[in-house]
């Protein structure tokens, strides 16, 4: 009796373990760039009366096309290479077979942007490239056919890398960095109402803290903003940062900031941006969690570096809770996500300092 209790105790155990962590990233298709690229842009443009799928549109990025094999400083990477070209997809259901087709150019190239799927098509906010941090801001879709642009209000100030979300028809951007040389994070946020434009972007209570690298997302209406880093000059007046596992969350109807009691996990600064929400949790996707970084300020950094974090976690706000619910196929980093459904499709990425992977993932929670 003692024995079959034990083995139904094991068994118990290990089905724990695999419904704990059952979640994988699945190879979906690839960009068109064998390198990859960090820092794309993708959203969904909802199906409507002229269009009758969803359509995945990736653009930007930057990658380093010039790098030599194993390179492993900045100096054998060469030049960090920014893009503009616009691809697009309506097969979004056929998992495993995300066609891209390259249908047009952005104004300017951009990567480490903000940016939103929009009934009036796709919104691309700040970010930077090889002539520093921007703060233009622009609504670009289709029209009979061409890739079409329109300049909408700049930001109050460059940012790149920031934290942003979509509620309801209002485009916030949270923190970033102001320019390439900053010592210190922005804590700042910033609204634009897409029903009225013209009165262009409004500046809100800033963050309790500046922080880029930041990812945010909404559930119930409330914005929460995960992870990040904040920077600091160090001795020599270079920015050094401060990895956080800190959770906030906005409220926009009191236009409010609290800080969430239950931290993260782990640290980690550019995971999934923005946070895909499934059924009302976040899904915070890989990332990077600084134990390279903090070993290297340390000078006990590994002669290789790890990798990027391969980790999915939820968070649900309902209960606080934070749970590991499955791994990617290669640790990734610096990459948007867009939802389809209960599906969560992640694009290209950084999976080790200079190094990209083009693959497109998908991920379907049960």
């Amino acid at each position: 009796m003692m024995m079959k209790t034990l083995v139904l105790f094991f068994a118990c155990c290990l089905s724990l373990s695999v419904q704990a962590v059952q979640l994988q990233g699945k190879p979906a298709g690839k960009v068109d760039d064998a390198l990859g690229r960090a820092g794309m842009a993708a959203v969904v443009l909802p199906a409507g009366e002229s269009r009758p799928q969803n359509l995945l549109v990736v653009t930007g990025g930057a990658n380093f096309p010039h790098a030599k094999p194993h390179a492993a400083t900045p100096e054998e990477r060469g030049e960090k290479v920014f893009y503009a070209d616009v691809f697009v997809a309506d097969n979004l259901g056929q998992a495993g077979n995300v066609k891209l087709t390259l249908v047009g150019i952005m104004p300017r190239p951009i990567a480490y942007a903000a940016c939103a799927g929009t009934g009036k098509g796709m919104l691309v906010a700040g970010g930077c490239n090889a002539e520093g941090h921007v703060a233009k801001v622009t609504m670009s879709g289709l029209r009979d056919g061409e890739w079409v642009a329109e300049t909408l209000p700049d930001l109050p100030r460059s940012v790149a890398y920031p934290a942003f979300a979509l509620v309801g028809n209002k485009f916030y951007v949270m923190g970033g960095q102001e320019h390439a040389d900053s010592t210190t994070a922005l804590n700042s946020c910033y609204v634009l109402d897409l029903d009225n434009i013209g009165v262009g972007w409004q500046e809100l209570s800033p963050m309790p803290d500046g922080r880029m690298l930041a990812a945010a997302g909404v559930v119930d209406g409330v914005i929460y903003v995960a992870g990040g880093c904040s920077l600091h000059p160090n001795a020599e007046g270079q920015a050094e940062r401060t990895y956080s596992k800190d959770v906030l969350c906005y409220d926009p109807v009191s236009n409010t900031w609290a800080k969430v009691n239950a931290e993260m996990p782990e640290t980690l600064v550019g995971m999934a941006n923005p946070l895909p929400v499934v059924e009302r949790k976040l899904y915070v996707i890989g990332g990077d969690p600084g134990n390279y970084y903090r070993a290297s300020l340390q000078g006990k950094a590994p002669t290789k570096h790890p990798g990027q974090s391969r980790v999915i976690y939820t968070y649900e706000p309902s209960t606080g809770s934070w749970e590991k619910v499955g791994e990617l196929s290669e640790g990734i980093a610096t990459f948007p996500a867009v939802v389809v459904g209960n599906s969560i499709y992640t694009v290209s990425g950084e999976i080790f300092p200079g190094v990209r992977t083009p693959r497109i993932h998908v991920i379907t929670p049960q």
